[in-house]
């Protein structure tokens, strides 16, 4: 369900729009991970300068930064170190807010929604079970090192 925190045209990731496949694609995460999209795209583009961006969005709880090294000819090897690059940022996403950008964990703040969040903005979330308020899943959370 997306909110209109996450669909909400940023300033911040503007850069990136000109890799995108297709243009009128609103990114998907929260304002907490907009620097870490940011930095992540810094880092794609200082690789493979021609990438094509199909998606940025929140799966499983994890940063999804979608792409291909290149609209055109691709190899495995080109693959292989794209994927090792977003990874990076994917791991750091396991420790960041995704709302505020402060240090989060993964909780299951509602039925079958996994989100990292801090304990102020886990308590705002709406619809979370009161049971599980405030419960980290285990074994999920990364520091961002």
């Amino acid at each position: 369900m997306a909110t209109e925190e996450t669909t909400t045209r940023p300033d911040v990731l503007e850069p990136l729009r000109s890799h995108l496949r297709d243009p009128s694609y609103e990114f998907e995460v929260g304002a907490g991970w907009w620097p870490l999209v940011l930095q992540c795209h810094l880092a794609v583009v200082a690789e493979f300068p021609g990438y094509e961006l199909l998606a940025v969005k929140q799966k499983l709880g994890s940063l999804a930064f979608q792409a291909s090294p290149s609209p055109a000819a691709r190899t495995s090897a080109e693959f292989a170190r794209l994927a090792e690059v977003i990874g990076i940022f994917a791991r750091r996403s396991a420790s960041v807010c995704e709302r505020c950008g402060g240090v989060g964990m993964l909780r299951r703040s509602r039925p079958r929604i996994m989100l990292v969040l801090c304990h102020a903005c886990e308590s705002l979330v709406p619809g979370r079970r009161r049971a599980a308020a405030g419960a980290a899943v285990p074994g999920r959370a990364v520091s961002s090192g």
